[in-house]
This record gives C-alpha cells, sequence and structure tokens, in this order.
C-alpha cells in the first residue's frame, strides 16, 4: 500500500510527482510479477517450427500462403514490451553472428546522436516522467549490451562438439532469459533497456523529426502536439506499439524492419534501407503481441553454410589434436 509522508500533502507539485512516481513504481513490479508468473524467460530459448503458428490460429490454408517464406517461430514473453524485446533480439541474433563489428559500432552511433536530439529536445521534466540522469543511464547499459555482444565474439571459442555461433547465442539468450530484481547494475541491465531506451528512442525520432510524423498521426492541433502525443501514448511503460512506433525505432537505427500478420494483409515492410547489406528483423504479429519469425535458408545457402560448418570444424579438430600432440600437458587448459 501507497503511504504519504506524515504531515505531507499532494498540493505540492515536487510531492504529486514523488507521489505518482511512487504508484508508478509499485504498479510496474506488479505486472512484472504477474509476467514472471506467465513466462520466467524473455525470449524462449527453444524456436517451434511455423506450422504451429498454423495450428494454433486455425490458419486455412489459402490464410497462410504468405508464412510459407518462414520456417521457424520464436515466443516472447507479453508483458507489453513484447515488440520492442522481439525487434532488439531479432537484431542482435544476427548480429551476433557476423565475424565483423561494423553493425555494433554503427547502432553506438546511432545511439550518440538519440542522446543529443534528446539533450536537444529539453523536454521539461514536469511533463516529461523521466529525467536527463535516467535517460543517460539507460542509454549507458544500452551500450554496455552492445559492447557486450563484441565481447561475445572476441572470446567465443569452440567447446566440445559447440561452435562458436552457438556459444555466442547462448550468451546472448542467458542475458535475455529471465527477469532479475538484484540491484547488481550488470544484471539488471535488461530491466532498465526496454522501459526507458527502444521507448525513447521512439519519442525522441518522433520529436526530432516532426515534419515526417506530424502528417501520420491523426488528432493533433494546437492544444495537442507532437510532444503530448508521444508522452501520452509512447513514453508510458507497455503501451501498445502501433505502426508510427515502429516506423519510428527502424528509422532511428536504420534497421530493415518486416512485420507479418497472422492472417495476412497491408504492407509488411515497415522500413527498408535499399541496397545496404543489412540484418533485417522479421517479426509476426497477432492480437496485440509480437513475436519473432525466421525467414527460409534458400536451399542451394543452407548447403553451402552446412558444408563450411563441416569443413571449419575438421579443420578446428585436425589442429587441436596437433596441438594436443605436441602439448599433452596443456588436454584441460581450455576449461
Amino acid at each position: 500500500m501507497l503511504r504519504r509522508a506524515r504531515g505531507a500533502s499532494l498540493d505540492s507539485p515536487a510531492m504529486f510527482r514523488s507521489w505518482r512516481a511512487e504508484e508508478a513504481l509499485e504498479r510496474k513490479e506488479q505486472i512484472r510479477r504477474k509476467g514472471r508468473e506467465i513466462c520466467s524467460e524473455h525470449v524462449k530459448h527453444q524456436t517451434h517450427p511455423i506450422t504451429e503458428v498454423r495450428r494454433h490460429h486455425k490458419l486455412a490454408s489459402d490464410e497462410a500462403n504468405h508464412l510459407d517464406a518462414y520456417s521457424e517461430c520464436r515466443s516472447v514473453i507479453g508483458d507489453g514490451e513484447c515488440f520492442y524485446r522481439s525487434f532488439i533480439f531479432s537484431y542482435l541474433e544476427q548480429v551476433i553472428d557476423r565475424q565483423d563489428t561494423h553493425e555494433e559500432h554503427r547502432l553506438l552511433q546511432a545511439v550518440d546522436m538519440v542522446n543529443l536530439h534528446f539533450a536537444a529536445l529539453r523536454w521539461n521534466e514536469s511533463e516529461f516522467r523521466w529525467n536527463e540522469s535516467e535517460f543517460s543511464r539507460s542509454s549507458r547499459a544500452f551500450k554496455n549490451l552492445i559492447e557486450k555482444v563484441m565481447r561475445w565474439k572476441s572470446h567465443g571459442r569452440w567447446k566440445g562438439m559447440e561452435s562458436t555461433s552457438s556459444y555466442r547465442k547462448e550468451e546472448l539468450l542467458e542475458f535475455f532469459s529471465e527477469y532479475d530484481t538484484t540491484q547488481d547494475s550488470e544484471k539488471n541491465t535488461l530491466e532498465v533497456i526496454f522501459p526507458f531506451v527502444l521507448i525513447l528512442v521512439v519519442a525522441v525520432e518522433i520529436c526530432w523529426h516532426d515534419e515526417v510524423y506530424e502528417p501520420l498521426i491523426p488528432g493533433l492541433s494546437g492544444n495537442y502536439n507532437l510532444q503530448d502525443w508521444c508522452f501520452q501514448r509512447v513514453t508510458p511503460a507497455r503501451r501498445f506499439t502501433d505502426h508510427v512506433m515502429m516506423v519510428a525505432l527502424a528509422r532511428a537505427l536504420e534497421i530493415p524492419l518486416r512485420v507479418e500478420r497472422v492472417r495476412g494483409g497491408y504492407d509488411p515492410d515497415i522500413y527498408t534501407v535499399p541496397g545496404v547489406p543489412r540484418p533485417r528483423v522479421t517479426l509476426l504479429y497477432s492480437a496485440n503481441h509480437y513475436e519473432i519469425i525466421y525467414p527460409r535458408v534458400p536451399p542451394a545457402e543452407s548447403s553451402s553454410h552446412q558444408a563450411s560448418q563441416i569443413e571449419h570444424a575438421a579443420d578446428e579438430g585436425s589442429s587441436q589434436q596437433t596441438s594436443q600432440r605436441e602439448h599433452p600437458g596443456d588436454e584441460s587448459s581450455s576449461e
């Protein structure tokens, strides 16, 4: 139960904001506990065939033609932030398989640009529910995640039959695995990223490029401007993510985004970057919920990839055997 300080009055604007903030934190904790009871993982470790999506939604054959381009689906916890969680996991899952770190550095630069725009907007803290220090903290947490991905790449190695790619992906899944309520800043990063950074990226992008987004939002007027709309529709936690917000996030981070509807319809390409070989996020939307779907790999590309993995495994195994013959006392050094 929320309790006011003895002798305090909500007539004071500062006290009112403090009370509202305390109320919001308690409500958020209740929602978080409820979400944890439903699903202990932010992102499910196991994927399932796309055929299960068809069976679950009882799709007729002619309703599911657009899903033929996909092979698997990964479930994401439905706690009101499923779009943001699906978006960033789908992106990082592809980035982590790349040998270079071009995408990570590009994304860090994009976040730095958002930081500059946020400072220039000078939002009034009495209207905006987060202050500048909170934004800076969440921004640093997001950067820490990207830097963590780069460390996983540099530290990735073969462990038994597991490839470097599998090691990286396990690390990513572990990071996204469970809610953590500890105060440890490293473990609590996930709690910071979603309520703040990705949502704020959307709000900053929309307000900074008002000439782009104002025509897309009906009902704006002199008494209800784009900033008011963002403070009511975007920045509050666990609000439905509509088309405009999806466009804003993909455009701000320059990440191609495709969203398929269970029964098709509408243009699935939310944002594209023509001519740029960049990871593309592909999501499935149904009943206000988003999940990750995986495009089918062309047969030729799939067989080539498998052959490359087998050849790589053989080379690694051969080099390990040679090393063990030369240094028999070092057999356990990799543990």
